[in-house]
């Protein structure tokens, strides 16, 4: 098969950017080699892993066709090395893997089925230590919110187009904080509302670098420091390149497609106190698509209000 398989259907390739993976990427491989929807290819870059990482992949490209496995002469970083690997695809969609999670086996039908026109479907997913104590993780589908948290690149479907495209790949950032953003901004974006997958979480994983712990999970912040102290995060933020870089191309690509991400952009990069406060009262008015969580009550209204600064405070997405 080269573009459409026998029944006329569009075809996925599956990418995988793979470093230091041995112990978790035969339960991944196995979970994507048992999906319902036939995958056109699997294609796998290894980044100049230390453990025995390659010898797996190479294994799983002897037992099967469909798999083609390639090793990076350097190490080219976890962002750079899904956008090389992306562009080596040849199906008419284009699914992200992380070495280290599981798939469901209908992941890839469900989003086959529901992606329609969009450039993008993404689901809900799991994420934690095991299967007994993960959580639900459930984002948002919304072009205002997806400025502020990226949609994860494991719960992406792609059109090839878009994928394919270099100018959809911010390298000032995590490649999904990109992808996930821009698409709202070409053809769309549509959501599977279930969990299908589960995102292994675990110690040393590269998503893992750009957060900052939550309270419940530092234990000692108290609620009120985000409003305190975000105010000074968040003008810290202004003065990132990479922060300044992202909302230019927000404002440039939302122009005439989205009057909210527009006006919403040139806030952020404005410096002065009235966009500060014209923008506080923006995620105040939008609270219900823009914060993360359900805001009711005087508590959701502030939560809105001061959203600029308890994402300020808590996220450090800006940096790779």
């Amino acid at each position: 098969m080269t573009n459409k398989d026998h029944d006329n259907h569009p075809t996925i390739s599956v990418v995988m950017a793979t470093y230091n993976g041995e112990k978790w990427i035969r339960e991944q491989l196995d979970s994507i080699i048992s999906q319902t929807y036939p995958i056109h290819e699997l294609i796998i870059q290894d980044d100049c892993s230390t453990d025995s990482t390659p010898e797996i992949i190479k294994e799983y490209e002897r037992q099967y066709a469909f798999i083609h496995v390639y090793q990076n002469e350097k190490n080219k970083g976890y962002c750079e090395n899904f956008m090389s690997v992306t562009m080596k695809a040849t199906g008419d969609f284009i699914a992200l893997a992380d070495q280290d999670d599981v798939w469901y086996p209908e992941k890839l039908e469900k989003q086959i089925n529901a992606i329609g026109e969009s450039d993008m479907c993404y689901s809900q997913h799991h994420r934690g230590y095991d299967q007994v104590t993960m959580r639900l993780v459930d984002y948002k589908c919304a072009p205002e919110r997806q400025m502020f948290s990226p949609i994860v690149g494991h719960s992406m479907l792609l059109r090839k187009e878009y994928a394919q495209d270099s100018r959809n790949w911010l390298k000032y950032l995590a490649h999904d904080f990109g992808l996930g953003a821009l698409a709202h901004f070409g053809n769309g974006v549509t959501k599977v509302s279930e969990p299908l997958n589960w995102h292994r979480t675990h110690n040393g994983q590269a998503s893992a670098k750009g957060h900052v712990p939550s309270q419940q999970q530092r234990g000692i912040i108290s609620a009120c420091k985000p409003y305190i102290f975000g105010y000074i995060h968040y003008r810290r933020l202004q003065k990132q390149q990479s922060f300044i870089r992202f909302y230019e191309t927000i404002h440039e690509r939302s122009k005439g497609r989205n009057e909210l991400c527009h006006t919403i952009s040139k806030l952020l990069l404005s410096p002065g106190i009235i966009p500060l406060i014209r923008l506080c009262f923006l995620c105040m008015t939008h609270r219900d698509t823009i914060y993360p969580t359900k805001t009711k009550g005087f508590k959701g209204v502030m939560r809105g209000f001061f959203y600029p600064f308890i994402h300020s405070y808590k996220c450090d997405l800006y940096l790779i």
